[in-house]
């Protein structure tokens, strides 16, 4: 079995030129030779999948795997984990989205510094968007409470689509929005955000997640009870209940397209927030039944 320090985990679905630009940013800038690429297709429709295959069938550090059906994003990722864990032999795993790409000449020494710091089990990068700005995102999991208001929320939501209220506010929106310059206005007015430092057991964001010896060799990927939504906060319950470390280290940078496989997947706008906004009620109907197998371990935190 070749060791490897670290294999970049990708799951791929359809869009090809964002996986390939995820592909040549990590051969760019990795600063190990020890590397390797697991690409998993998740049974792309548009036969994508196998035209990787045969692009990469040469190339020593890809490896690419084709699923017989879409298993979501935890099967369809748990496929390159095992694979990457049992197959190739390696000290760390980076799952990223196909629509990231690494941005820094010292991905991986940042890395191995922060394990040797923290012996973290999740590590988790500050998130570049594409309109220059860096992702703001919750680090922390719904408290109990908080399920019903928010059901109730996107409830509301998923009524308005199916009305097609909706759209007609997001059309009027962006057409007036145009007319009176938006775009600049609100830029102007726009208060400066504040890059989050350093934190240590807060939710990561499943665009990108780096897993550590400690994860790798108790775990063989993610809890698969979701097919699509909420795998970060199922992960950051997992954590705490196995009391091991997540951390998020902004000295880590990704780039992030944002949800170019999603967007591939559900075609119209309409649709595919109709489809965020039902995962997303399955979403909190898993986690209360998952708060509720062992309220005690989370005190704190929910």
């Amino acid at each position: 079995m070749k060791k490897y320090e670290i294999v970049f985990l990708i799951l791929h679905y359809q869009v090809i030129d964002e996986t390939l630009r995820c592909i040549k940013s990590i051969k760019r800038k990795i600063d190990t030779q020890h590397y390797h690429i697991v690409l998993v297709d998740n049974a792309s429709p548009n036969n994508s999948g196998n035209v990787l295959k045969e692009k990469f069938k040469n190339d020593e550090d890809v490896t690419v795997l084709l699923n017989k059906e879409n298993l979501g994003f935890s099967g369809g990722n748990n496929i390159g984990f095992q694979y990457a864990k049992k197959q190739l032999g390696c000290d760390f795993i980076c799952m990223m989205n196909n629509d990231t790409e690494i941005i820094q000449d010292n991905f991986f020494s940042i890395i191995k510094n922060e394990y040797e710091k923290s012996h973290f089990a999740v590590l988790g990068p500050e998130i570049h968007l594409k309109d220059g700005s860096i992702c703001k995102y919750p680090k922390h999991i719904l408290k109990l409470n908080e399920i019903d208001n928010d059901r109730k929320r996107v409830k509301k939501l998923l009524i308005k689509n199916k009305l097609f209220i909706e759209s007609i506010y997001l059309f009027l929106y962006k057409y007036i929005g145009k007319l009176i310059h938006w775009k600049q206005i609100r830029h102007h007015f726009r208060e400066e955000i504040i890059p989050d430092p350093r934190m240590e057991n807060v939710r990561l964001h499943g665009c990108c997640m780096i897993f550590s010896p400690v994860y790798i060799n108790k775990f063989d990927g993610l809890d698969n009870r979701t097919h699509f939504y909420g795998e970060e906060d199922i992960l950051f319950v997992q954590l705490i209940r196995n009391h091991m470390k997540s951390v998020y280290d902004p000295s880590l940078k990704i780039f992030h397209c944002e949800e170019a496989a999603t967007g591939a997947a559900m075609g119209k706008d309409y649709k595919k927030r109709r489809f965020i906004y039902e995962k997303h009620l399955e979403t909190l109907e898993m986690l209360e039944k998952l708060y509720q197998e062992d309220l005690k371990s989370l005190k704190g935190y929910i």
